[in-house]
């Protein structure tokens, strides 16, 4: 079970924070931070996987809920003015100020180009971060088109072309992937969220704000952190998450610190493969050199840490 806990922030205001765990005394926190039309509940079939259970034993989780993004919210007041997402990262590195154990970031989507922000601004609260679909790019004139026209709609109320817009971001072409019917219950659980429990005016602000993102790419020479990349082959950012790891390796001090995994004919990670998400962030994490006790995760093909797909398959020929 999950303690809501309320955490203030100057560059966020009230943040409404979910916590599996104690942080108090925690020997490790897992810090996550969600995608757009999520919040603190897409992380719950993950944390609560089988595969999960050795890090859970070990770990307090602190799933960061970001403003009026949490379930059943009211909508923010009018002379709120969404956060960037540069400040979005200072928010989440206010909240983290008062924990004094190891931390690992684990971020999806927009959450993970916030994490990235976080890293880089603020390294020293950070052990290591776990990027799933993370985009490191600005947008582009045409998403900038299609997100400012689907943000116009849901000030309106959820409708199906934002809908239709918040699946694709988070789940891609599933229909094409190895697990499309188990992927496709997820999918209806999320429709239902958006339709039922999340305040379609607030996402909104989330959307902008991501939609007006700068580019992080040209700023990873200063990382220092381990960092690992996660997604999967038909995601719908897979391009881009290739591009923010081609253009990372260019920059990084350490490129023995930077981490990459394809998951093959998977779309959304954390829904579509929780065990080799598991199993990579677990091993990871003891590189990082926490989690200690804790068996050696098997690794399998797909997701050997700092091999991509092509050398792991050109290994096999």
């Amino acid at each position: 079970m999950a303690t809501r806990v309320q955490f203030t922030t100057k560059s966020a205001g009230t943040l409404n924070c979910d916590v599996v765990g104690t942080l108090d005394g925690a020997s490790t926190v897992v810090v996550t931070v969600h995608d757009l039309g999520c919040n603190s509940t897409s992380w719950t079939h993950f944390v609560q996987h089988p595969s999960t259970a050795e890090i859970t034993k070990r770990v307090a989780w602190l799933h960061i809920n970001l403003p009026g993004q949490e379930e059943n919210a009211e909508n923010l007041p009018q002379d709120f003015k969404y956060p960037s997402m540069d400040e979005l990262a200072e928010a989440v590195a206010e909240v983290c100020e008062g924990i004094h154990c190891p931390v690992i970031g684990l971020g999806e989507g927009a959450g993970a180009n916030i994490l990235a922000r976080w890293a880089l601004s603020a390294p020293k609260q950070l052990h290591g971060i776990v990027l799933i679909h993370c985009t490191s790019t600005t947008a582009g004139y045409l998403e900038s088109l299609k997100d400012k026209a689907i943000n116009w709609k849901l000030m309106g109320g959820m409708n199906p072309t934002a809908e239709n817009y918040l699946i694709m971001h988070r789940f891609g072409d599933f229909t094409h992937a190895n697990n499309a019917e188990q992927v496709k219950a997820v999918v209806e659980e999320f429709h239902q969220q958006l339709n039922n429990k999340m305040n379609s005016a607030n996402i909104s602000g989330y959307i902008n704000s991501f939609v007006h993102r700068t580019n992080i790419a040209e700023k990873m020479a200063a990382l220092s952190v381990p960092l690992l990349l996660i997604t999967g082959a038909k995601a719908n950012h897979n391009h881009t998450v290739h591009t923010f790891y081609n253009a990372t390796l260019k920059l990084v001090p350490d490129r023995k610190k930077v981490e990459f995994i394809e998951i093959p004919d998977i779309a959304n990670v954390v829904e579509g493969a929780p065990e080799k998400l598991a199993e990579s962030m677990q091993f990871f994490m003891q590189g990082c050199g926490v989690l200690g006790g804790a068996p050696m995760p098997h690794l399998s093909q797909v997701s050997k840490p700092g091999t991509t797909m092509t050398a792991m398959d050109k290994s096999d020929m």
